[in-house]
């Protein structure tokens, strides 16, 4: 999917309701401290409906972003925000995930209805998304620390902190994140990361390759360990 420059007066939250909780809660402070420093790491994941776009993924960096271009310092930068328009889905359509939970709320009643049991079949009817959904959450148990920090306050996505997890050794999923840069932001990149890619070619022209996801010994044919037992034997 492109990156869409969408101007900022266009991007809209559905459930309004819910956007003044939002400014008050706990990570939001942290969200909009991080795009001030850093600036906006991930685009918005927004749906186009008559002629405006309904952000999906990334409600607290919009209304971050709104409060930021208030400021002469920011206002004319912010003038335009990066966007992926999703296409496949529609409003009203059935979710993947539930539209007014954040991905590391989901994330946290996930995990914690798995450790009291609940099946994941359950999980999927309960919390109205799909079974990949659940395992890029499960995923998460093994990330690295800073990772999980960047996933909690909105500058990951669940979607590139679950491509991260598939990497067994934490401090490589750091390394990775450092050499992907603003790369990390590319759906095609996290797609690669995610399937087991080895290679990765960076829009910018550079390759990075990516640790081994195999920690485990690959099992002995049956046939060359009798081989071998045959050549002790003999060699006794």
């Amino acid at each position: 999917m492109s990156v869409l420059m969408v101007e900022l007066k266009h991007l809209t939250i559905s459930d309004r309701l819910t956007a003044f909780s939002r400014r008050h809660s706990p990570g939001f402070a942290t969200v909009k401290n991080s795009i001030e420093k850093d600036g906006l790491l991930n685009p918005l994941i927004v749906i186009k409906q008559k002629g405006r776009f309904i952000v999906v993924d990334g409600k607290k960096r919009l209304l971050a972003l709104r409060e930021l271009a208030k400021s002469s310092k920011f206002r004319r930068a912010l003038y335009k925000i990066p966007c992926i328009v999703d296409c496949t889905a529609e409003v009203g359509a059935e979710p993947t995930r539930p539209a007014l939970m954040t991905g590391p709320e989901l994330v946290h009643k996930i995990i914690q209805s798995v450790g009291r049991g609940m099946s994941r079949a359950m999980l999927a009817q309960r919390y109205e998304c799909s079974a990949s959904v659940i395992e890029d959450a499960l995923s998460l148990r093994n990330l690295n620390p800073r990772l999980l920090k960047a996933f909690n306050n909105g500058s990951l996505t669940l979607e590139q902190s679950a491509a991260f997890a598939t990497i067994d050794n934490p401090n490589a999923q750091w390394t990775l994140l450092l050499q992907l840069g603003p790369s990390v932001s590319n759906a095609d990149i996290i797609s690669a990361i995610k399937s087991g890619e080895a290679v990765l070619d960076l829009p910018c022209g550079e390759v990075i390759i990516l640790p081994s996801r195999n920690s485990r010994k690959p099992k002995l044919n049956l046939d060359n360990a009798k081989r071998r037992r045959r050549l002790k034997i003999v060699a006794a």
